[in-house]
């Protein structure tokens, strides 16, 4: 069972908490989070592989997720043309399996550090040399669109994982993210921190690899340099006065806004012939409490502010919803021994006040050092 969970696995413990590429109103708008739903789909996340030290790394490319509910045309967003967002993104990865045993447990440790693009476009506009005809396409930048380039903060997380011995695993784990990535006025960084506590329950034997890996996210306030708040105030080209009965101006809504909390699930049923596995895969996300803007103002507040009605944020004014994604697909994996190669796809079935639409991720798992041979010779002996 050791030689499988290694080859099953490797180091392709890429966390729950990695990074993301959807920003809906659900979330302070221009915020683009802290995990990627998806991103631990193939992982048996429920059992840690052997000891040593694993490397890992994923790309994930999300073409043209269309808007949907706030951030979509029928509400007015973005000027009424709606919201497209092409993201792509690596993550390169390390783990350590320890062989430590903490309540019977094994221990592991992981950082990711992801690196990330994202292109906002209008969703139903005619181009023309300065954007839209008839718009003001202010919610990306000026003209149709505009690419970011991000360092994404980093992911370290601690894992506990049991083997009960009969193929089944679960696991425990905790995941914390600073903002020590990108960070300017209008970033679509985090500048706030994310807590992320996990669990996992795997099935491995020879023919299947079955997974459901659950994160929980917790955000703390924002600094105010994240999303389009202090992207406006801080854009002359763009420009935003102050809101009626908002002395600090658009940009103090950004600054203590708070996420709502939100659930991730990431699941698989894959089959094995040999080295090679395929089967159906998924996920769930879930934003299960309301945001909390800054200034004083709670979502119902914000939404009666002064901001033009069917302006860049859409019909509804500035008022908060409720992020919800879920998506089927299909994987396809290859062990080559030395390394896993692990390819899968998703669309989204559902969506709510995020953005809908496909994803390809690719993962490659390596394992980076050695155990000594079993015939090596003790360090030390028993004297007689």
């Amino acid at each position: 069972m050791k030689q499988l969970v290694k080859t099953t696995i490797y180091g392709s413990i890429a966390a729950a908490a990695l990074f993301t590429a959807s920003g809906a109103f659900a979330a302070e708008p221009g915020d683009f989070q802290a995990n990627l739903r998806g991103a631990t789909i193939g992982i048996p996340a429920g059992a840690l592989p052997p000891p040593g030290l694993y490397g890992g790394l994923e790309t994930f490319v999300g073409p043209n997720g269309v808007g949907q509910g706030h951030d979509g045309a029928a509400e007015g967003a973005n000027s009424g043309h709606g919201l497209t967002v092409f993201g792509e993104a690596i993550a390169p990865s390390l783990l350590w399996s320890t062989g430590w045993n903490f309540f019977g447990g094994n221990i592991g440790f992981l950082v990711v550090q992801p690196l990330f693009t994202v292109a906002g476009l209008q969703t139903n506009c005619t181009p023309s040399a300065f954007g839209c005809t008839g718009s003001e396409p202010i919610a990306f930048g000026a003209g149709a669109g505009a690419f970011f380039e991000n360092v994404h903060n980093t992911t370290w997380q601690a894992i506990d994982s049991w083997n009960w011995k009969n193929g089944w695993f679960t696991s425990l784990s905790f995941a914390v993210q600073g903002p020590d990535g990108s960070q300017y006025n209008g970033t679509l960084n985090q500048d706030y921190w994310t807590f992320s506590p996990g669990a996992a329950i795997s099935y491995i034997d020879k023919t299947w690899k079955v997974s459901a890996n659950i994160d929980y996210d917790f955000h703390t306030a924002s600094a105010g340099h994240t999303g389009s708040y202090a992207a406006l105030a801080n854009n002359t080209p763009i420009g935003a006065g102050p809101l009626a009965g908002l002395p600090g101006g658009i940009e103090s809504i950004g600054d203590g806004y708070t996420g709502g909390q939100q659930l991730f699930i990431d699941w698989n049923v894959l089959y094995r012939w040999g080295k090679l596995e395929i089967g159906p895969v998924g996920y769930f996300k879930f934003q299960t409490t309301s945001d909390s803007p800054g200034a004083g103002l709670t979502c119902a507040s914000l939404a009666a502010t002064a901001f033009p009605t069917g302006g860049t944020f859409g019909t509804n004014g500035l008022g908060c919803g409720r992020e919800e994604d879920i998506a089927l697909g299909g994987e396809i994996g290859y062990d080559f021994g030395p390394a896993e190669l692990e390819v899968w796809a998703t669309d989204s079935v559902y969506t709510r006040d995020d953005f809908m639409g496909p994803s390809v991720f690719t993962r490659l798992s390596f394992k980076l050092d050695s155990p000594a041979p079993a015939s090596a010779a003790p360090m030390a002996t028993k004297a007689h």
